[in-house]
């Protein structure tokens, strides 16, 4: 499928609650102590530095629904998501040489969605990770269309 233009993200964004503008205002902190916290309880601590605190701020506790069979969403809410997630994300850091904070999840099979420090997107799931876009709008056009991009490939 081709990729989402602008006015096809914002159409799902606002479908889904989003406003241009839109602050969560007094939710962040609590949306982003939640990660934090899981994180450091597993030895592997993140930072919600400004491209993930930015994202949070404006797309936070959306949720987007993933167009075929099965049902599938995105949540737009920082998550963590099973036993060693802490561990597989800072697998995926060092890796890329690059910070990342968990921004997101995918329903059907509870792949993260991260952000690293310079606002790149990437899909931590169990096949493997994947690099969804250089901002907010392509890694959504590529969650809710494709195509993934293999992550190894942005590897330092």
């Amino acid at each position: 499928m081709p990729r989402m233009t602008t006015a096809e993200v914002e159409a799902v964004l606002t479908g889904a609650g989003w406003s241009p503008g839109r602050d969560i205002g007094a939710r962040l902190p609590g949306l982003l102590a939640f990660v934090t916290d899981r994180f450091a309880e597993e030895g592997h601590p993140v930072e919600p530095f400004r491209a993930a605190r930015d994202f949070v701020r404006e797309f936070g506790g959306l949720r987007l629904v993933i167009p075929g069979t099965p049902p599938d969403a995105v949540g737009l809410t920082p998550h963590w998501i099973y036993e060693e997630s802490g561990e597989d994300v800072a697998e995926l850091a060092r890796n890329l040489g690059k910070r990342l904070f968990p921004v997101g999840y995918e329903t059907f099979d509870g792949a993260m969605v991260l952000i690293d420090e310079t606002g790149h997107f990437f899909l931590l799931h169990h096949t493997g990770p994947q690099f969804l876009g250089a901002d907010a709008y392509e890694a959504i056009s590529c969650l809710l269309r494709g195509p993934q991009r293999d992550a190894r490939d942005r590897f330092a």
